[in-house]
């Protein structure tokens, strides 16, 4: 089953964060975790997911989670895949949120990690239906 699309606010290395981003990062997730998507071992991916789980349930923002997955989990990659290439990912499927760690280790440096937070809308903009709903489409143009 793909997981839902969230219309997204992505923040990387060195970007210069905008408002829709920092406005995603310091909000609180709430509501039920439907899924979790990953790439990274069974036991990385585990320990990530107790410690995100553990974030939200703390109230923590979604920067703070983030961070805290990053130390307490996924520093062991560096560990774990020492002298080798990897690069993977966990995505957390919230009701409201989904937010997703990327890794990306070279073999002969440490891992670096960015994040993308989504904000699931009730409706996202659709490109296909954009015109359709778009509430001045039937005014005459003057």
């Amino acid at each position: 089953t793909a997981m839902a699309q969230a219309c997204k606010a992505t923040g990387g290395a060195g970007l210069s964060h905008s408002r829709g981003y920092e406005n995603a990062v310091n909000a609180k997730i709430s509501g039920e975790l439907n899924d979790v998507e990953s790439t990274f071992p069974e036991n990385i991916k585990d320990r990530a997911l107790s410690v995100f789980k553990a974030a939200v349930s703390e109230k923590y923002s979604i920067i703070q989670a983030i961070e805290k997955v990053e130390k307490e989990a996924l520093g062991e990659i560096d560990t774990v895949f020492k002298g080798q290439r990897f690069k993977g990912f966990i995505k957390f499927d919230f009701d409201s949120w989904v937010v997703t760690i990327s890794v990306n280790k070279f073999g002969n440096g440490s891992a670096q990690f960015s994040a993308g937070v989504g904000q699931k809308k009730l409706v996202c903009p659709d490109p296909f239906m954009g015109r359709l709903s778009d509430p001045n489409m039937n005014r005459p143009l003057t």
